[in-house]
């Protein structure tokens, strides 16, 4: 799992507990519901799993017993349990909206990105898409990053520290890159503003990748960028979705896209029951 144990994450579900029930669930309360209990969130439609080792930890974290817990990366079914958890039927109605909205927003990006990455592939075997979480919700960056690797992309840029990204700002400001440019540690990507600027610096970087440039005027700058330097990596960022990803998909490789981070969230429910 992604998420480590680092003071500087932020933990959303805790978080998202204390936000939700600050001074008690007064409704449970007032209705006298005691005793042990079972909830079970169900998939209404067929998705791929996400979150659930998170929510494991934090059912555990509230002395919950998990029974059933669907694997991350998992393609499931329509009316299949995602995860199921037994025990104390007050703390199940404090913990049951949070978990369950948490669950529909992690799960719809695994979803969105496994479908995106195979339509991608069923035109170009080799791509990799790669999806730009520093755009990830505040707060759920770790959870949204493991999400897109359960839906079988990888993440780009987790943070400004781990990553080098010359971008169309950077070079607003600079005019031009400087005569000797290297990282030891990190590969070079750069963000050129017009092909031509893109040509000029081909032999520097590592990685050049190409921002709302068409697929037509993909055919010829690309083709251009890995005559100049073969070992480039090629690639096509902006506004890419479901719908566009496979005229890109021939022609990169690497589409950088956020859009599945903002997957519409899935259709979950969650049923209580008494034991």
């Amino acid at each position: 799992m992604l998420l480590a144990k680092s003071p500087t994450l932020f933990d959303c579900l805790t978080v998202g507990l204390t936000e939700d029930c600050p001074y008690g669930d007064i409704t449970t309360e007032l209705l006298a519901i005691g005793g042990p209990g079972r909830f079970q969130f169900i998939s209404r439609v067929d998705a791929v799993v996400s979150g659930t080792l998170r929510l494991a930890e934090f059912f555990a974290a509230q002395k919950l017993d998990v029974a059933a817990c669907r694997r991350p990366g998992e393609a499931i079914h329509k009316g299949d349990v995602i995860i199921e958890a037994t025990g104390d039927i007050g703390t199940l109605f404090k913990l049951w909206r949070i978990c369950q909205t948490y669950l529909t927003v992690v799960c719809a990006i695994a979803t969105q990105t496994d479908r995106i990455v195979r339509a991608a592939r069923e035109e170009n075997g080799g791509i990799e898409i790669v999806v730009a979480c520093r755009k990830a919700h505040l707060g759920m960056r770790a959870d949204e990053i493991q999400a897109v690797l359960d839906g079988g992309a990888i993440y780009h840029r987790n943070s400004l520290s781990d990553t080098i990204l010359i971008t169309q700002n950077h070079m607003r400001v600079l005019g031009a890159l400087p005569d000797r440019l290297h990282s030891f540690h990190h590969k070079l990507e750069f963000e050129p503003s017009s092909a031509e600027e893109a040509y000029r610096y081909a032999g520097v970087v590592d990685v050049m990748l190409l921002d709302h440039f068409t697929p037509d005027e993909l055919v010829v700058v690309a083709g251009k960028l890995r005559a100049i330097n073969p070992r480039l990596v090629v690639g096509v960022a902006g506004g890419i979705t479901m719908a566009t990803v496979r005229d890109y998909a021939p022609l990169v490789d690497i589409i950088v896209l956020s859009s599945v981070l903002y997957a519409p969230p899935l259709d979950i429910t969650c049923k209580i029951t008494r034991l």
